[in-house]
């Protein structure tokens, strides 16, 4: 590969923190800010925190200067969000839940999700009117029923988004190096506990990305998400 198309590792990061970074931050970037296009002072949604985009993607908020909250089934995971900068948190497995996220916030210039499922319809319930939504993934399936009047009634801006392309991924690199965002790694497992690895994520209890350590590192990496 040209030696053009490769990137610099951020000197700032340690080699499994640029390990964790690609794709999980390019995807996350892309949703933020190619297709978002988030602006400092927005009120910015975040669900599943915890989760690699979704810790990307507030990071990534954060140091765009938006005020950012976030929603977890997990008490422990939004403790954590909130240490790091979150300006509120709410456990979505709660009884009224959206209630209380409306009280924290009144509602939401930018909202990134990638569960799907039914829970759609209350994001847009949250949205503020002209608001934009990205969805990035469907962890949660396809939603049952989509109440398409509060999209058309509050002038929605319902946006698709995946990975990212090579002026994305450099863009995120740029301003990581900029900002100094230090991916946030769970845990780091050696090749021979790869399977452990994999019960890890499978009891989703990670906060942050999983690093399988499998040979020495190198200062750069291709720019292709």
């Amino acid at each position: 590969m040209p030696a053009n198309n490769l990137v610099e590792k951020p000197a700032h990061l340690s080699f499994e923190e640029a390990a964790a970074l690609p794709l999980a931050g390019v995807t996350a970037w892309r949703a933020i800010m190619t297709r978002a296009q988030v602006r400092s002072g927005e009120k910015v949604l975040i669900t599943g925190i915890g989760g690699g985009v979704a810790l990307f993607a507030f990071q990534f908020a954060l140091a765009a200067g938006a005020q950012v909250y976030v929603t977890s089934g997990s008490d422990d995971k939004l403790a954590r969000a909130l240490s790091m900068g979150a300006a509120g948190a709410v456990n979505y497995k709660k009884e009224g839940w959206v209630g209380e996220l409306r009280g924290l916030a009144g509602g939401f210039d930018v909202t990134i999700d990638g569960a799907g499922g039914d829970g759609v319809n209350e994001l847009f319930d949250l949205a503020f009117p002209g608001s934009r939504l990205v969805f990035y993934g469907a962890t949660r399936g396809n939603p049952s029923n989509v109440v398409l009047r509060r999209i058309f009634w509050k002038q929605l801006n319902v946006l698709g988004s995946t990975m990212g392309n090579p002026n994305d991924f450099r863009a995120m690199i740029a301003f990581v190096a900029t900002h100094r965002i230090h991916p946030v790694v769970d845990k780091i497992f050696s090749l021979e506990d790869g399977e452990a690895a994999f019960r890890w994520m499978d009891g989703a209890n990670q906060f942050g990305k999983i690093v399988v350590r499998i040979a020495t590192a190198t200062a750069a990496f291709s720019s292709q998400p």
